[in-house]
């Protein structure tokens, strides 16, 4: 029995072009007007594909994948030249744009991570692999809660392994070496890319990469030798802990990383420390400060390497002179930071 297809007509207009642009696609906030709302359409060109049977695999992997911590989808649609994907528009933009304005604090990382991993081990228990886990992908809801978005990579697993041919190299994990098929590990790798941009800032990557000047053979090197991202990097205020969750996602072997989302959660949960100093760089010198039942602290490690700790409450400030030293070594600065936090 045939049952045709019923065709429809949607209409929107464009606003503005915004900066979530992919190798075969567009991103403009539009007004839909039936709807009568301001939302996100992704306009992605046939040309690009590779076939007719994918027009719409982004849109069923979103659709698929339905949960709190996923972008959801509100409809898909095409013309003769492109396929289109209607998403929400979320002003509080993305966690990229948040990492850009300031640095995190532990708390935040930890409450963004936990959110994520729940979004990504949905995305795994539906059989796919996301392949584009980055901070440009994550967005904020108003309630400032972590959506994964853009499946324009994702694929279907079979037996544990997908293929994906397409990558991005600042954030491609060491197996890409080698090549597909990959399994669910190379999510966990770019989770934990994700994560240490968190903590160590969100250029901290890109300066990185760029640092090899376009030499290939030193980038893959580094990379299969678990030098790039340096591990040695992180802020004084960064617990042990979470720096070593970070260096797990990163294992060069996928057989050494997290088995799933979840196990990486349940060591996020067990971080117990310095969660609420904000940290700031400010020319030479490094700054950390936190507010404790109305008394802000301060703690300034200087660019000749002496230190200062100042409190403040009720507008009078005091030195605390067991902080203040002529030089203190990376070990103290942390012993500071996590006994006052």
């Amino acid at each position: 029995m045939l049952r045709p297809h019923k065709r429809a007509e949607v209409e929107w207009h464009e606003i503005r072009e915004i900066g979530l642009e992919g190798k075969n696609s567009t991103t403009h906030i539009v007004e839909d007007v039936q709807l009568g709302a301001e939302i996100v359409m992704k306009r992605i060109a046939k040309s690009k594909l590779e076939s007719a049977s994918e027009y719409f695999d982004e849109a069923k992997a979103l659709y698929a994948t339905a949960h709190q911590n996923v972008v959801p989808v509100l409809y898909s649609c095409e013309d003769d030249k492109f396929v289109y994907v209607a998403l929400p528009f979320f002003e509080q933009g993305s966690l990229s744009a948040l990492m850009a304005s300031r640095n995190l604090t532990v708390r935040e990382i930890i409450r963004l991570s936990c959110q994520l991993l729940s979004g990504l081990h949905n995305i795994h228990s539906k059989g796919l692999i996301h392949f584009d886990i980055k901070p440009d992908n994550i967005l904020l809801s108003e309630r400032g809660e972590a959506l994964i978005s853009d499946f324009g990579l994702a694929k279907q697993m079979y037996a544990g392994e997908a293929w994906q041919d397409q990558f991005y190299m600042p954030i491609a994990p060491p197996e890409r070496v080698i090549g597909p098929p990959f399994n669910l590990q190379h999510d966990i790798y770019q989770f934990g890319l994700t994560l240490y941009r968190m903590c160590c800032g969100g250029s901290s990557v890109r300066k990185q990469f760029d640092a090899f000047g376009g030499d290939q053979q030193a980038f893959v090197s580094a990379l299969e030798q678990g030098i790039y991202p340096n591990r040695q990097a992180f802020p004084e205020h960064i617990p042990n802990r979470l720096k070593s969750v970070v260096i797990q996602c990163l294992q060069p072997s996928p057989n050494d990383r997290f088995l799933s989302a979840l196990a990486v959660a349940n060591e996020l949960a067990k971080v117990d420390n310095c969660f609420d100093w904000e940290y700031e760089t400010v020319g030479e010198e490094r700054r950390w400060k936190r507010s404790e039942n109305g008394t802000l602290k301060t703690f300034v490690v200087k660019g000749d390497g002496s230190t200062a700790f100042l409190t403040a409450k009720n507008g009078k400030t005091r030195r605390k002179t067991a902080h203040c030293k002529a030089t203190m070594t990376p070990t103290k600065i942390r012993g500071v930071l996590k006994n006052e936090g």
